[in-house]
């Protein structure tokens, strides 16, 4: 009898415990918005809450492009397997690569254009197409959407999104920039001459 009390208070105990942690519990703010988001279907909306609240951590988890660089030609399967976003078989490898960029340049008013560890960047302010930026930052997926229409309407939201701000985007005089760019690679690429990075912060 003196067991049964003694298991029946440990198990109070215990429910109260989890009540008492349920109702302190906190929910991650950028997960918060995009439920939300996510419950009404707004692609802009979604777009809006990631850029604002999870920016910061995607950039912490941008790799430099000189690592980015030295890993593709070293040792790609890790490099791939630790750092790439994918889609399924067949899929372009996708990454968030952040670089520091001097003597940049504008051509024809749509890329900048500057050359760092040996390879061609080419960015582009004005016209941003396909999945590039929705897939490498990993905000966002598939089997969270109803079906592959409202998947790529986030990723036309999130191009939109950057083309916009983008459009005030003004070249400074010294021509050196931050950038925090995603890009998409041959899954078997192991060297590139050139490289285009979606800007998701382009700053000097």
């Amino acid at each position: 009898m003196k067991q049964m009390k003694i298991v029946k208070w440990i198990a109070l105990a215990l429910l109260a415990l989890l009540a008492l942690r349920l109702s302190f519990y906190t929910e991650n703010l950028s997960e918060k918005n995009r439920r939300e988001a996510m419950s009404r279907y707004n692609p802009e909306e979604l777009v809006v809450a990631m850029m604002r609240d999870s920016l910061s951590a995607l950039e912490q988890r941008a790799l430099p492009l000189a690592q980015w660089q030295d890993m593709l030609q070293k040792d790609p399967q890790t490099l791939a397997s630790t750092h790439a976003r994918r889609l399924g078989i067949g899929s372009p490898l996708f990454y968030m690569i952040r670089a520091e960029l001097s003597e940049v340049c504008l051509v024809d008013d749509e890329y900048l254009r500057a050359f760092a560890e040996g390879v061609e960047i080419r960015i582009p302010i004005t016209y941003i197409f396909g999945n590039t930026a929705r897939d490498a930052s990993g905000w966002f997926n598939i089997d969270d959407f109803r079906n592959t229409m409202d998947f790529n309407a986030v990723s036309a939201a999130m191009n939109d999104y950057i083309a916009e701000k983008m459009a005030d985007f003004r070249l400074p005089e010294q021509a050196s920039l931050r950038v925090l760019g995603a890009v998409a690679i041959p899954e078997d690429a192991v060297r590139l001459e050139r490289l285009e990075l979606i800007p998701f912060v382009l700053e000097p």
